[in-house]
Formats: structure tokens, C-alpha cells, sequence
């Protein structure tokens, strides 16, 4: 599957995938991206909007692709 986020068919399919994982979280849930280890927390589904959390390596497409699916996204540095 074509996850490239420049085109329209890969950025389809990542929010896609990114909206079925975000529909997985409670309030105050945690999705720990593998890749990154970057954090991204359910702040509050009704309003679509999630705080990220930087891991051992920066994940710019992670943010992109919330954004594009309509979340409202905080950032935090990690403290590590």
C-alpha cells in the first residue's frame, strides 16, 4: 500500500490508517509509535484533538498526517 504522504493516494491511505488508530484510543489513551518512539495522547475525541509527545527520533510525517485528518495537535518535548 502507498503510504508516500506527497501524493494524494499516499497521504489517503496514512490518514486512513491514522483515523482507524486515533478511533482505537480512549481519552488520555496512548498510541507509542514503534519508528520514533514518539507518544501521541488522546486528549479529547469529540473535539479531534491529540498531544504529541517527541520520542528518540523526530517524526515530522506523524503530525502532517493528524493535521490533514483534522486533529488539533499539541507538542511537547521529551524530557529524555
Amino acid at each position: 500500500m502507498n503510504y508516500n504522504l506527497d501524493t494524494k493516494e499516499g497521504m489517503a491511505n496514512a490518514i486512513a490508517w491514522t483515523d482507524n488508530m486515533m478511533r482505537q484510543l480512549k481519552d488520555g489513551g496512548t498510541w507509542l509509535v514503534p519508528r520514533s518512539g514518539t507518544a501521541v495522547v488522546m486528549l479529547d475525541y469529540a473535539t479531534r484533538k491529540c498531544r504529541l509527545v517527541e520520542g528518540f527520533e523526530s517524526d515530522t510525517s506523524i503530525k502532517r498526517v493528524l493535521i490533514a485528518s483534522g486533529w488539533t495537535v499539541e507538542e511537547e518535548k521529551s524530557a529524555a
